[in-house]
């Protein structure tokens, strides 16, 4: 992953912030789907108030990438993503993941989204166009546009033409 906890107190310092976000914050660095899986148990033992989950099928789709491994593969996710929307649903915590867009042929293609969409309420994608950042939400029948700032202080509205 690339969690900077140089940017979180850099954020923190300009927010004027005067508790330590860093002792608020867990990390787990997974590096098989195993331990993916397993990690429901640790949020289902834990009290968090948010969890964020980096490249959600990045390992499942590195460790099942032969063909006559895509049925076992989307089975586990499956039910991996299962476990983890009952996670949100009943200790009542938002969860946040990022996922992979993989560019084929000229078309942007969500990794899994099949999978990924079952379980997604509100999907937000974020682009960088020449020196401008720009995001859509989506959610339902609904599509909001909108433009960003990256500074020090965090993210930031970021009027402009879209």
């Amino acid at each position: 992953g690339s969690f900077r906890p140089e940017r979180i107190l850099e954020i923190q310092k300009k927010q004027n912030l005067t508790f330590d976000i860093l002792e608020k914050i867990t990390i787990s660095r997974i590096t098989n789907t195993s331990d993916q899986i397993k990690s429901i148990d640790i949020m289902n033992c834990s009290n968090f108030s948010l969890i964020v989950i980096d490249n959600i099928t990045d390992l499942f789709s590195y460790e099942y990438s032969k063909a006559d491994k895509t049925f076992e593969k989307n089975s586990l996710f499956i039910r991996y993503i299962h476990n983890l929307s009952l996670v949100a649903i009943n200790k009542k915590i938002p969860i946040i993941i990022t996922n992979m867009i993989r560019n084929i042929d000229g078309i942007e293609m969500e990794n899994m989204k099949t999978a990924v969409d079952l379980f997604t309420h509100i999907k937000i994608k974020l682009r960088k166009t020449n020196s401008k950042f720009h995001g859509e939400i989506r959610w339902l029948l609904h599509l909001a546009s909108f433009s960003y700032k990256i500074h020090s202080a965090g993210l930031s509205d970021y009027p402009e033409d879209i």
